[in-house]
């Protein structure tokens, strides 16, 4: 909006003209919008542009299925890091044109080992084994054995910790997605407490997903402090460690 900077100075833009502090006046510049999307010599950018817009509402159904798990476990970044990680994976597509690429289920592997935390890694906080397998409707997290006083690196103040599983199913086309139900979950456990072997955790769909659906498990810890016979999460997730561990 103009402004009067003195008897006859104005500031801003009035008309199409442009006036500066220093006195001088300019016409505004044209909108380049029709020339973005009609100039030859940035069709490459008019590719990148589409394909970027696309992998961002992929992360963002991806983040939505997630958001429980997600929110407990996170870093301010995660939304970028898994835009980009979608850009790759529209990247594989060899079915459509540069610009109309899209995402494919069977092109999901870079997917796998995604770190919803920067700050706190799977290899650095869980040194138990453990597997996730999909049959059907149901995917499975199978523990052999996990012993909390030497498996578990655990932040200064906790005292508890609980072991996160959860799954969804990703149409990519509709940007829906649909949560699995986790029926025995292992639930929050004292870090003192003795060894557990031969543990699972099942997450089951109600239906069995489509073939050209993303199939997504998530495993993690979050860490508790308990006072007065309540468990308090600790005041920021920074040392809650969450990654997709299973894709299909």
């Amino acid at each position: 909006m103009a402004q009067q900077t003195g008897i006859l100075g104005l500031q801003g833009t009035v008309g199409g003209l442009v006036f500066r502090k220093d006195g001088s006046v300019s016409q505004k510049p044209a909108s380049n919008k029709a020339a973005f999307a009609s100039a030859p010599g940035l069709a490459r950018t008019r590719e990148n542009a589409a394909e970027f817009g696309l992998a961002a509402k992929y992360s963002k159904v991806l983040r939505d299925s997630l958001r429980v798990a997600i929110s407990a476990a996170s870093d301010s970044r995660v939304a970028s890091r898994l835009t980009k990680v979608m850009r790759e994976v529209i990247g594989l597509d060899e079915t459509n044109e540069r610009g109309q690429r899209v995402f494919d289920q069977s092109n999901a592997a870079p997917l796998l080992g995604f770190n919803f935390n920067a700050a706190a890694g799977i290899g650095q906080t869980m040194y138990f084994p453990f597997e996730v397998t999909g049959n059907g409707a149901n995917v499975t997290l199978s523990i052999p054995s996990l012993n909390p006083g030497s498996d578990i690196a655990a932040p200064q103040g906790a005292t508890h910790f609980e072991v996160v599983f959860a799954a969804s199913a990703l149409d990519m086309e509709a940007l829906t997605f649909r949560n699995a139900e986790v029926a025995s979950p292992l639930g929050i456990l004292p870090l003192n407490s003795a060894a557990l072997t031969n543990q699972t955790m099942v997450a089951s769909f109600a239906a069995v997903p489509a073939a050209a659906d993303l199939v997504v498990g998530v495993v993690g810890i979050n860490f508790y402090q308990q006072v007065s016979n309540k468990y308090y999460a600790l005041n920021n997730n920074s040392t809650n460690p969450l990654a997709i561990e299973y894709v299909a």
